[in-house]
């Protein structure tokens, strides 16, 4: 390690914003503050008259010498790994909270205000302080100062003794952190002993609104926008105020646990809602993690959230205003061209687009109009609106779903499809009956496209969507090989080869927290029948992943074990982790009679759909288009060169 050195931008690269805008830098420091369940943070702003200096404390958990080595001197600390995806209140009172810190980058931010700065942190009795400075050829460097034991409590400051270039005052400080940490009132900041309220927060940044419950109370709801939309939804949604406590996290769950704002959307990380409802309080389950359904709950939720959605319909008019005369006027050259019922209909696909489905970006949505308009042209079958009609904000995956609706064109893509599925089998059922066929070099790349194969579950495009495989592949097998972006290579082992295919799980905020489902391909060289010891070794790359953590209680894996043949008495699926991990032995002959027919079986119901022949449009010719005949060479007559 001696011999590594970095270059002298690298970490300003590396943090980005964290360490030129002080802004940022300084949200990232109270965010810190709250990863450590800290519930006062204590800021000292540079300013002439008190002093340069800058510092922020904070009560929070602090950290032993093991703990600061770890955390400080690892460059993107994975603190969702290491520390989990909750942090506990140190005394075990308050509820847990939900992290912002993924990277470990946001300790950079102390490098903003000055270099070098110190950190002050103690727990356990003992108390240590460090000096964090920048060095040539590397991004940083740690020298632990001093340690002091007999201390008494657990906390961490942060301090720079000469902070530069900080470019506003404190006034500024306690607006930005208004915007953003108001949300739970167990989590208070002061910045030169003045706390951060409501009343920090720019006139034109906040909204109020009252809302009568009948027979059960009046509840205040605080809108508060952020001046810049922040990396997460942490700290923003909707957060439930009863008798000056938070219930639960903030969240943008409505009813029927259908997502106010979709936590993809830039909307839903710069917008916090803040509903002081007293009258609540004995709907309140006794951990404060939720509401009962309870009277006045039932009554309070939807005309609560009714104002909110109210809210942000007012706040987001003038922008969803001028997306609609956008799209209009880029496409009037086709609605011209509409009958005047076709013209209604798709005034009205944009206008519930726009106005129902905030997080569709107005280029989507303009892609979609234009396949409306085309569609009414052409006097194609009509059900798109209807569908439209029927979403709820945020959901852009419904898109291919609300596209499914049979037109010649979209026939005729499903078509080609169906028939390059066919060709792709015909070549797989080639290569299987071939017993010199090598299954790592002719088979695998016909699997590592073709993950549909294994059934209708596996079409989503998410299974193309891994992180970590590669790691695993030259860990666990101790393989040189490296995954591609979008997908691992198979591994070779002793009798065959394995690859590996996950999807993503996500966290309400729609942030990658692990691996939803996963499944392990093992194919099987010829002559290699499948037996309890090959459904054994599938197991065992499972539990080799369990131990690593990339395989939880929450995940689902299937292993496909791929051969010429099955041992008697072992074609049944074996499982494991009580069901969520199943084993199936299959033969290459079976997998390719199921595809095949499922193939099939798609094929003819397309080719019997009305509209095509209606259209004039001949499914079979259209796969199996006639070559066009070859004219006569007559050799006797002399070519032109």
């Amino acid at each position: 390690m001696d011999d590594l050195l970095f270059d002298g931008r690298f970490l300003e690269r590396h943090a980005g914003a964290i360490i030129s805008d002080p802004a940022v830098a300084i949200v990232e420091l109270v965010a810190n503050c709250w990863d450590a369940y800290a519930t006062e943070v204590e800021i000292e702003w540079p300013n002439k008259e008190a002093g340069q200096h800058f510092s922020i404390a904070d009560n929070g958990h602090g950290m032993t010498a093991a703990d600061f080595s770890r955390r400080w001197k690892t460059i993107d600390y994975n603190r969702l790994v290491e520390q989990g995806t909750r942090t506990q209140h140190p005394n075990g009172h308050l509820p847990d909270r939900r992290p912002y810190g993924r990277n470990g980058r946001g300790r950079y931010a102390a490098f903003r205000f000055g270099d070098p700065y110190f950190v002050t942190t103690w727990r356990n009795g003992t108390e240590a302080t460090y000096e964090v400075f920048r060095g040539p050829g590397r991004p940083f460097d740690v020298r632990l100062l001093k340690t002091t034991t007999g201390v008494n409590g657990h906390g961490t400051r942060v301090f720079v003794p000469t902070a530069t270039g900080v470019g506003f005052e404190a006034e500024r400080v306690r607006e930005i952190l208004g915007t953003r940490f108001l949300a739970d009132p167990n989590f208070s900041v002061s910045v030169d002993g003045v706390r951060v309220t409501f009343d920090d927060v720019p006139t034109n940044l906040i909204s109020e609104a009252l809302v009568e419950v009948p027979e059960h109370g009046l509840a205040r709801i605080v809108m508060v926008e952020t001046n810049r939309t922040d990396r997460t939804t942490l700290q923003h949604g909707i957060a439930w105020r009863v008798g000056k406590r938070l219930v639960g996290t903030p969240n943008w769950i409505g009813l029927s646990d259908k997502r106010i704002l979709d936590g993809r959307s830039a909307d839903a990380k710069r917008y916090t809602f803040i509903v002081f409802a007293d009258f609540l309080e004995e709907a309140v389950s006794a951990d404060w993690t939720g509401f009962d359904a309870k009277p006045a709950w039932e009554a309070a939720r939807p005309l609560i959230h009714a104002k909110i959605q109210e809210m942000l319909s007012l706040q987001s008019e003038e922008k969803r205003t001028q997306a609609k005369a956008d799209i209009r006027d880029t496409l009037g050259h086709a609605i011209l061209r509409l009958p005047p019922l076709g013209r209604e209909r798709w005034d009205n696909f944009v206008d519930q687009v726009i106005d129902k489905c905030p997080t569709i970006s107005p280029s989507e949505v303009q892609q979609v109009a234009e396949i409306l308009a085309n569609l009414e042209i052409s006097s194609s079958k009509y059900g798109l609106v209807s569908k439209l009609h029927t979403l709820v904000p945020g959901d852009l995956d419904q898109l291919d779903a609300i596209l499914s609706d049979w037109s010649v064109a979209t026939a005729k893509i499903a078509l080609d499809e169906i028939q390059a599925r066919l060709k792709l089998l015909a070549e797989l059922d080639q290569k299987l009956r071939d017993k010199n066929s090598d299954e790592v070099g002719d088979l695998q790349p016909l699997f590592e496209r073709s993950l549909w194969v294994f059934g209708p579950e596996f079409e989503s495009i998410e299974f193309t969507s891994n992180r970590g495989m590669t790691k695993v592949i030259q860990e666990l097998f101790g393989s040189d090989q490296t995954g591609s972006r979008l997908r691992p290579d198979f591994v070779i082992v002793p009798d065959g080869s394995v690859g590996f295919y996950s999807r993503d799980a996500y966290d309400d905020d729609h942030e990658v927290i692990g691996v939803a489902r996963l499944v392990v391909a093992e194919l099987k060289r010829a002559g290699v029948p499948i037996g309890s010891d090959q459904k054994g070794q599938a197991w065992e790359y499972v539990k080799e992943l369990v131990k690593r953590g990339l395989v939880t209680k929450a995940t689902r894996v299937t292993c496909f074990v791929l051969g010429d043949s099955i041992d008697d008495g072992e074609a049944d699926a074996r499982t494991e982790m009580e069901g969520r991990v199943v084993i199936q032995p299959v033969t290459y002959e079976t997998f390719i009679r199921r595809a095949e027919k499922r193939m099939l079986g798609l094929r003819e119901k397309l080719k019997n759909a009305p509209f095509l022949w209606t259209a004039g449009v001949d499914p079979d010719k259209f796969v199996n288009p006639e070559q066009p005949a070859q004219s006569e060479l007559d050799v006797d007559t002399p070519q032109p060169a």
